[in-house]
């Protein structure tokens, strides 16, 4: 299986993109390539426009990515993160880049055997750090091609108007298990939950919260 460690965004609100942050020594993306080797990965890919993530021995995937945010407004494709190139028959673990993984978070998303489509997350706010059904974790992906099909389903379904959001992961996996996009709802056999230390940084009080529990 391919890993890629998303790295995209508009990173305007912080001073560095949020994957190069550091905790405890290490950069959020570094990190994950480090746990993920520890775990036997080889295949490890960065998907990213930017120089800044070139890492010896970890190709780095350019593709167009629509998304931005302006004064507030975001413009374009969240779901262009999603790398579109690789071939219809691989499988692919999309792993979010700005995530602080715990090691046994990785050791259930590189262990789990899945045959569908599988999303790895939080559940309903088990661990106070978390939004309810709210943060992602990884993607793994058995069916790429399916998978893709469902990417450009769910844009032309923003195109049209049928979208409460610009749509993210959630309405994908919706669209991708027959549910409805706009009603946040999971499948057991396509949703795993990781209820540790696991989190994203999606804004400053959260990563230094993160800088501030993790002890060296």
């Amino acid at each position: 299986m391919i890993y890629v460690i998303m790295c995209g965004g508009d990173y305007k609100d912080f001073e560095i993109p949020k994957q190069l942050t550091i905790i405890n020594g290490e950069t959020l993306v570094d990190r994950t390539i480090r746990l993920l080797r520890e775990q036997g990965i080889d295949k490890i890919y960065i998907s990213s426009n930017d120089k800044r993530f070139d890492r010896e021995g970890i190709p780095r995937l350019e593709h167009i990515n629509t998304y931005k945010v302006k004064d507030g407004i975001q413009e374009g494709y969240w779901l262009d993160a999603f790398y579109p190139y690789f071939k219809p028959r691989d499988k692919v673990c999309f792993m979010f880049g700005d995530v602080y993984y715990s090691e046994a978070a990785i050791r259930t998303i590189t262990g789990f055997k899945c045959t569908k489509n599988t999303l790895f997350g939080t559940s309903d706010a088990k661990n106070e750090q978390h939004q309810n059904w709210g943060e992602p974790f990884a993607y793994k992906v058995v069916d790429y091609y399916t998978f893709m099909e469902g990417v450009k389903a769910v844009k032309k379904m923003q195109d049209e108007g049928l979208t409460k959001r610009v749509p993210i992961v959630w309405e994908l996996y919706r669209y991708l298990n027959n549910l409805d996009v706009n009603i946040q709802q999971v499948l057991d056999n396509t949703y795993v939950c990781i209820d540790d230390e696991t989190m994203d940084t999606d804004t400053l009080d959260k990563i230094i919260n993160l800088q501030q529990s993790i002890k060296v």
